[in-house]
């Protein structure tokens, strides 16, 4: 196969991850303001109305017509009701102010969709009262934004969306869920990305879940201090939310004669689609732009059958406009046509003329081009929203092309403007392409002939965008309704592309820099077209749905200029951090000393979105937790924010306390932290030596084996290869540690920050002080630690320990991780081992 052009695009296909119970930040409702929650018709809204009720929140339900909602849930006394009398948008405007009036300004919004689950239907069902319901949750949206905006001013204001299709975002292909509420996740991480202070939440939960679990879990998600996560799935085994991932390379690497080569960057014909010849796409959008590109290599890798559909006409080109190739000539000729037939032209005519004619062209080229590669395909002008006029254009050219076999949908419609800013024509606009298109496009084909599904989504439904909140609603109806057909026909090639933006006629050169400024790279047509070919080589056929393009995440433009403090509650269990059971000391578990420093610093991050946690000054374990008899039932992280420095630096002070059965605090870490928006480039050693003296010949096996002179680390953290070379002075080690599963990592996940190959560091001076001197010891404070780039699981790394000082108590060390090269990871500079007392010597 021929390579295609090399390019960053990245593949990345969508997972979940799972989330360790969430923390819990310490807030209540600002004065004079309440809860307002939508009533799904179940007992979750009755449970979640008397929870906040009996937490002193002032709430009230809102509920829909019975036309809609059939049911009222039953609320206990002391929660006020208010009834929606119709479904117009004035009169919700009217209730939302009588609300405000009669209860208290909205500080709170939490949307209850009902569950609407057919397990035994095989149908991607499309509902019309889950559509009104969705369009009336957007409308509540645009009303809520200045309330909202302004109770953050006083505390936190939020915004939450809970739906019901099976915990696990439609991934689990367990339940046949209604599509369209699945539109909230869209709706909610847009409204995330343009209301910088308010906190927003979609939240998928199980219908296998109860009142009052479901009740809890959104509570949980309601004081979740963490911001980097907009998304959280609750089964009845654990909570998870969405990433995208790259692949591995070499996960994907095939041979060819030998030569080895990636599918997402070479020519699949090495992985042909079945019987290419007779397959046959019905294609919406299809005939103009970019999906015609993508049909065009399409038939020129295949020579497929191709049913195009769309809305522009395609009627012949005048004789009079041929040869006329450019804008201004062809523009010229039009305007001399009119005064020809004695018409005066305005420029809106002209433009009219000029644009139905480059229409046709494009759409006679698109056949052409098609044919010449070998293909065969027709154009029918027909709206896709059109279910009776698609059936039967179709059904005529199904009479010649014979039955489809594959859909590629890529019709859409935008209408960008900020929620506050939208009508329901714009909702309607931007969801009718895509999701009536769908559905009229499904009825055309039946079920079991259907090999292939490509959906043309966007990376807008993943991570949500400014100013496009009806877009992100589509696309993320589009991505679960991929999900659905792929559970209820698991034979077909089922796939949700979500782009990013292409590197077309549509983008302007200043919209190009404006992507480039958020670092998002547009997509090459000839990359591009390539890739949506390679997604249907049959590799790909369990991969339902795949980002394609840079992450399309929003970083704040200012920060708040108050200076904040916030309590931050954990629960602490062994069972919840199986990494534990590989930090045992004297026979009990003890959380990491770097743990302590992580705990910290994801904290901060998860403030912050777009800041890293660069360095800590004056780290100090105070008090050890040990999981034994007198492990706390509650821990608090305190974060006092002591400077920011203009956008790029926020300084922090930290302090994680507990109370004692006496009420006594017990503070157990202290630091302060810096978070960077941009992290400095990472020097480099200079004084490294990574050469072999053979002093110490121990290797993981024997360094990690029971026993006074080994070290005491179970799998998690058995990072130590071999010893380099040791002095008096200096000890090297060369380290690989396999990266822990995520559950393993449990309530300590890595984010910037990496705690396991940190404590891997710190066996260095371990080693070296059991070698020269017989003695253990365990990390006390970090004078100073920064982290220039993370230090890579599953790849070999170095650390160089300097010792500063040794006494009969404790060692003072500087700990350099780097690369072969020198390329500094992280420094733990004026690092205090505390020598262990001799009983606990030999553990």
């Amino acid at each position: 196969p021929t390579p295609s052009p090399q390019s960053s695009i990245l593949r990345s296909p969508v997972r979940l991850k799972y989330l360790p119970e969430p923390d819990v930040l310490d807030f209540t409702l600002p004065d004079n303001h309440i809860a307002l929650l939508t009533d799904d018709g179940s007992l979750t809204t009755a449970k979640l109305a008397e929870t906040l009720f009996k937490r002193g929140w002032k709430t009230v339900v809102l509920t829909f017509p019975s036309t809609v909602i059939a049911k009222q849930s039953p609320l206990p006394e002391g929660i006020s009701r208010v009834v929606l009398a119709d479904l117009s948008e004035e009169h919700l405007r009217e209730q939302l102010g009588a609300i405000a009036t009669n209860y208290g300004q909205i500080a709170t919004f939490i949307h209850l969709n009902p569950s609407t689950h057919d397990d035994i239907s095989n149908h991607v069902r499309y509902l019309e009262s889950e559509k009104t319901i969705l369009r009336h949750v957007f409308l509540i949206a645009k009303y809520l934004k200045e309330p909202l905006n302004q109770a953050a001013v006083q505390g936190r204001s939020s915004f939450l969306t809970v739906a019901r299709l099976d915990g696990e975002f439609g991934l689990g292909q367990k339940t046949n869920f209604g599509a369209i509420g699945a539109g909230l996740f869209g709706l909610t991480k847009s409204l995330n990305q343009e209301w910088e202070s308010v906190f927003c939440r979609a939240i998928d939960l199980s219908p296998d879940l109860d009142a009052e679990t479901s009740a809890q879990h959104i509570l949980a998600e309601l004081h979740d201090p963490n911001l980097l996560v907009v998304e959280v799935g609750y089964n009845s085994q654990k909570r998870v939310t969405l990433v995208c991932e790259q692949e591995e390379q070499e996960n994907r690497e095939q041979e060819i004669d030998g030569i080895p080569f990636a599918p997402s960057t070479f020519s699949s014909n090495v992985f042909p689609i079945p019987n290419a010849k007779s397959q046959v796409f019905l294609v919406s959008g299809g005939a103009k732009g970019i999906t015609a590109q993508c049909v065009i290599k399409l038939a020129q890798r295949y020579q497929c059958k191709f049913i195009l559909v769309g809305r522009s006409t395609a009627d012949p080109e005048p004789v009079w406009t041929e040869g006329y190739l450019s804008e201004a000539d062809l523009k010229k000729r039009i305007m001399e046509d009119f005064f020809a037939k004695g018409e005066k032209p305005t420029p809106a005519m002209v433009q009219k003329k000029f644009n139905a004619i480059s229409s046709s062209r494009e759409i006679a080229t698109t056949l052409q081009a098609i044919n010449k590669a070998g293909g065969k395909a027709e154009y029918l002008n027909v709206d896709v929203t059109d279910a009776i006029a698609l059936q039967e254009q179709v059904a005529n050219a199904v009479k010649r092309f014979g039955p489809v076999t594959g859909i590629i949908h890529g019709a859409g419609n935008l209408a960008d403007k900020r929620i506050e800013k939208k009508s329901v024509q714009d909702f309607e606009t931007v969801y009718t392409a895509k999701v009536k298109g769908l559905e009229n496009l499904l009825r055309c084909v039946t079920p079991s002939q259907l090999n292939y599904l490509v959906l043309f989504s966007s990376v807008v439904g993943f991570y949500g965008n400014v100013g496009q909140s009806d877009y992100a609603i589509a696309n993320e109806i589009l991505n679960k309704s991929a999900h659905l057909v792929k559970r209820n026909h698991p034979h077909s090639h089922v796939v949700a592309i979500n782009w990013g933006p292409w590197d077309s006629g549509m983008v302007s050169p200043e919209l190009k820099q404006a992507f480039a400024e958020r670092n998002i790279e547009t997509i090459p047509v000839d990359i591009g077209t390539e890739m949506l070919v390679d997604e249907l080589a049959s590799t790909n056929q369990e991969t339902v749905q795949v980002v394609i393009g840079s992450p399309l995440v929003y970083i704040p433009e200012k920060l708040p200029s108050e200076l904040r403090t916030f309590r931050i509650q954990r629960q602490l269990t062994l069972a919840t951090n199986p990494f534990l059971q590989d930090h045992v000391i004297a026979g009990y578990p003890v959380l990491p000393a770097t743990c302590g420093l992580l705990w910290i610093a994801n904290a901060c991050e998860q403030i912050y979105p777009g800041y890293k946690a660069f360095s800590c000054t004056n780290y100090k374990v105070l008090k050890g937790l040990i999981f034994d008899e007198n492990l706390a039932t509650e821990y608090t992280l305190e974060l006092q924010e002591i400077a920011k420095h203009d956008i790029n630096e926020i300084d922090f002070d930290a302090k994680i306390w507990s109370k004692t059965p006496e009420g006594k605090i017990r503070y157990h870490f202290s630091s302060q932290m810096k978070l960077k928006r941009e992290i400095l480039i990472a020097p480099t050693h200079e004084f490294m030596n990574l050469s072999q003296d053979h002093k110490i010949t121990a290797t993981t096996s024997s360094l990690y084996q029971n026993g006074a002179a080994s070290l005491f680390h179970g799998f998690t953290f058995q990072g130590v290869k071999s010893v380099l070379n040791t002095t008096l002075d200096k000890i090297t080690i060369e380290c690989y540690l396999p990266e822990p599963g995520e559950r393993q990592q449990g309530q300590f996940p890595v984010q910037t920050f990496n705690p396991y190959i940190a404590d891997v560091q710190i066996h260095a001076f371990w080693i070296w002080a059991q070698h020269f001197y017989q003695v253990a010891c365990l990390p006390s404070e970090i004078k100073t630690f920064e982290q220039f780039a993370a230090v890579p699981f599953d790849e070999i790394f170095y650390v160089s320990c300097e010792i500063k000082s040794k006494t009969e108590s404790s060692l003072v060390v500087d700990v350099i991780a780097h690369n072969q090269q020198g390329k500094i990871y992280t420094r733990m500079l004026g690092a205090k081992g505390t020598i262990l007392p001799k009983q606990l010597d030999e553990i």
